[in-house]
């Protein structure tokens, strides 16, 4: 082949690989193109992914820290409850302590009671013993002093016995008269001058033993006259407002009339032994 064969054959050549080169070239960019454009969307949706994602970390994080700050108040809280419960466990102890206390003082208190209550039994009882001794004393007192003193005889009394004497004037009473005490004698001469006052007569007698007479006695005969019954009755309802159980009646034949002592009559008197009434006037 002639030299401008190969010229002409190297022409054609480079026509060819520029041609080639233009061709591969223009696919290749518009290849790249294609690439870019995916990559651009892909990248354009990762971001938007991205940014999604760093919106809910954002989000989280808020979250995260109104969750904290909420915890934080929740502790302060619970520290405040705490305190609290401290403080009143503190009180609640204070309070175990000054109850213990004052169950203590109470008991002592009761303790001290019961003891002033025991003393003041005793000394109730002290008391009470004091008051039975001296009423006691009081009743024995009186006792003496109602045997010392007269027996009394009001003059409402005497005329009143005159009076239920009157329908046996002229009749005669035996009269013993039991020991020579000044009392007796004022007693006897009370009585026996409301019947001298009535006319009744009377005979005396005057043991020398009294053989342990006591009051006065009015004898009744079972066989006396009706009215000489109810002056001796009346009698024994008479002095008895004053004399009480000092005054008796009995069987007249219980009385006696006789033996040691001295005896004397009123004018006119009967004999000894068939009176109606006998009297006897005795101490206390």
């Amino acid at each position: 082949m002639s030299l401008e064969g190969w010229k002409s054959l190297w022409e054609i050549g480079g026509v060819v690989l520029l041609a080639a080169t233009f061709v591969f070239g223009a696919g290749a960019l518009i290849v790249n193109n294609r690439i870019s454009a995916i990559k651009s969307g892909e990248l354009a949706d990762f971001q938007l992914r991205f940014e999604g994602e760093q919106q809910k970390t954002a989000h989280a994080q808020q979250e995260a820290a109104e969750a904290k700050a909420l915890a934080g108040g929740f502790e302060r809280d619970i520290a405040t409850a705490n305190r609290g419960a401290a403080e009143a466990n503190e009180r609640a102890t204070k309070a175990q302590a000054s109850l213990a206390l004052a169950e203590q003082h109470s008991a002592e208190a009761n303790a001290k009671a019961e003891g002033f209550r025991l003393d003041i039994a005793q000394a109730n009882a002290r008391a009470a013993s004091a008051n039975e001794t001296a009423e006691r004393e009081r009743l024995a007192r009186l006792q003496l002093e109602a045997r010392l003193a007269d027996r009394v005889i009001t003059p409402d009394q005497k005329q009143r016995i005159t009076e239920a004497f009157a329908s046996m004037g002229g009749q005669t009473v035996d009269v013993v008269i039991v020991g020579d005490t000044p009392e007796v004698s004022r007693t006897a001469d009370a009585i026996l001058g409301c019947l001298q006052s009535a006319g009744v007569l009377m005979n005396f007698f005057h043991p020398f033993g009294g053989g342990g007479a006591q009051g006065v006695v009015v004898g009744i005969r079972a066989d006396a006259p009706e009215g000489d019954k109810q002056a001796g009755a009346q009698l024994v309802s008479i002095l008895r407002e004053t004399l009480g159980g000092g005054v008796g009646s009995a069987d007249s034949e219980k009385i006696v009339v006789s033996g040691t002592g001295t005896m004397g009559s009123t004018p006119g008197a009967g004999p000894v032994g068939k009176s109606p009434l006998r009297l006897q006037i005795a101490p206390k």
